[in-house]
Parts: structure tokens; C-alpha cells; sequence
């Protein structure tokens, strides 16, 4: 054997192995370890019983997504999930990016199919959304309501730039842009809005001074029995959130302090486990207009 001979002889021999599968472009597998140990002159037993071998075999192994991932955690699919998913426009893999007919959605799979759920039970008027980033929740929402039959998507963004689609004439899309904190964006959504049953979806700037100011600021609109989402909670809990920074999850606690109109609802998102808003969906039970 003519291995690094400055690591130990289990890790030389590990690092080999890579190598050689690397090189080939080469599956782990029984074929290739047999080729291995016959051209490198390693005993068998030294390859399958090296304590790297799993960790080489989850790497190098021919497997179908489901079978690569089924060890996970749950916290390590999420991580997953969030950087070559959720944000995956963001580092390089556009291919990646979850879409809905064609349209970017930073949304989870399993969110989506929640918020189609409680599109259908409260037959909002208005989607109210802050923050739209690409325009493809929107689309989304625009789509469940013509299914239902019933409502529209009203969206604020501070810019319409990144908007990669325009919504069309006499459609179930309008948009706003400028500050959502702004008296002139406030007036304007009161206006709109004013005796509508509406939904407040939540996913503009995720600072806890912003999420907590717009969690104050458009609450009032929402009628009880209603709902207002905070969304991307996890990034609290996942350390998504720039630290030391606090995010969407420590602005619902803040403002949870401060009310009782309005309870979690645990059950409705998190019965599939994979939301990226824990303890974000909001529902009033106190209060809130006529």
C-alpha cells in the first residue's frame, strides 16, 4: 500500500478509496471495492470494516433521493430543504428553486398545501401579502381562489423589481408598492379592505423589529376566526437569522405578550411536520372588526 503516510492507516486508506471513486466517477459499491483492494493490494476486510465507509457509502452510493435521505434528521432535512430549495435562486441553483406552473414560490410544498386548506375553510375576501419577492405566491393564491371561487390576492412589496411576471387585466393580483409601515400604504390597504373577510400572509423583511411592526399595523384587519401568518419562523429556530439578530419567531412571541386575541394554531401547519412558519399561523379568537 502506498498511502498518505502522514494520516492514519485507516483514514489513508479512506481517502484512496475517494479518490479512486472520484477519479472513475465510480459508484460505491461491491464491484468497485473489489477493484479497489485488488489494484491498491488492500486486504477486504480493511475496506469494509474502515470506520469511514458509511460516510463514503452515503456520499459515493447509487441511491434514489428517498434512500440517501431517509437517515435524516428532521432538522437536517430542513436545512436541506431551506438552502437547495426554499432559497435555492439564491446559491446558484435556479434549476432547484420550488416552482408552481412555472412560477418561483419560496414556499414550502407542505405550506402551500396548508394555506390551500385554510383558503378553503375561511373563504377569505383578500389575500393580503406582505413582502412578494418573485410574484409566484401570489400566482399560487390567485389559483386557489379561482378554484374556490371566491376572492384576491392584494400584495405590498417596498419594490416591484424582482416581480417576474405582471398581473394580468381584471385578474384575481394587484399590487402595492412601497413601505408596508408607511401611513400611505396603510390608508390605501384600509381602504381596500375595509368590511372584507381577509388573510394576512406575512414574508417581507424577516428583522423582529419589522415583523413585529407590521404584526401591530395590519393585525386589525383580520375578522375573528380569521388568520394572520407569520412566516419563516424557523429561521429563529434553525439559525437561518443573521446573528446575533432576532426574527419572525421572537416578533410573534413579542406580540403574543402583548394580546389575547390571538391564539397558535399548531395543528393546521405543523400536522405535516415540514412548515417553515412554527407557531406562524395566527388565529384570532377575541376582537378585530365587524
Amino acid at each position: 500500500m502506498k498511502f498518505d503516510p502522514s494520516a492514519a492507516t485507516d483514514t489513508a486508506i479512506a481517502k484512496a478509496y475517494i479518490a479512486f471513486l472520484a477519479r472513475d466517477q465510480r459508484h460505491d459499491d461491491h464491484a468497485a471495492r473489489a477493484e479497489f483492494c485488488a489494484k491498491e493490494n488492500v486486504a477486504p476486510k480493511l475496506l469494509y470494516a474502515n470506520p469511514h465507509i458509511k460516510a463514503i457509502a452515503a456520499l459515493y452510493a447509487s441511491h434514489t433521493n428517498i434512500e440517501r435521505t431517509a437517515d435524516m434528521t428532521l432538522r437536517e432535512y430542513l436545512r436541506y430543504h431551506y438552502y437547495y430549495i426554499h432559497q435555492a435562486y439564491k446559491y446558484g441553483l435556479p434549476e432547484m428553486q420550488q416552482t408552481w406552473l412555472g412560477h418561483h414560490i419560496i414556499k414550502s410544498p407542505s405550506d402551500c398545501w396548508a394555506y390551500q386548506e385554510l383558503i378553503w375553510r375561511t373563504k377569505p375576501d383578500i389575500v393580503l401579502e406582505l413582502g412578494i419577492m418573485f410574484g409566484g405566491a401570489s400566482v399560487f393564491f390567485a389559483h386557489v381562489l379561482e378554484l374556490v371561487g371566491h376572492g384576491e390576492v392584494l400584495g405590498i412589496d417596498i419594490s416591484l423589481k424582482n416581480l417576474k411576471h405582471q398581473p394580468k387585466e381584471g385578474g384575481r393580483i394587484t399590487y402595492l408598492e412601497g413601505d408596508s409601515g408607511s401611513s400611505a400604504i396603510l390608508d390605501e390597504v384600509a381602504r381596500r379592505v375595509a368590511g372584507k373577510n381577509v388573510l394576512v400572509i406575512a414574508d417581507s423583511d424577516h428583522e423582529k423589529e419589522h415583523v413585529l411592526k407590521e404584526l401591530r399595523l395590519y393585525s386589525r384587519f383580520v375578522r375573528k376566526g380569521g388568520y394572520y401568518v407569520v412566516e419563516d419562523t424557523l429561521n429563529d429556530l434553525m439559525g437561518f437569522h443573521p446573528v446575533p439578530n432576532e426574527g419572525p419567531l421572537a416578533a410573534m412571541r413579542q406580540f403574543m405578550a402583548e394580546t389575547n386575541e390571538f391564539e397558535i394554531d399548531r395543528r393546521l401547519p405543523e400536522k405535516y411536520l415540514m412548515s417553515l412558519s412554527p407557531d406562524g399561523f395566527l388565529r384570532r379568537v377575541k376582537g378585530g372588526p365587524a
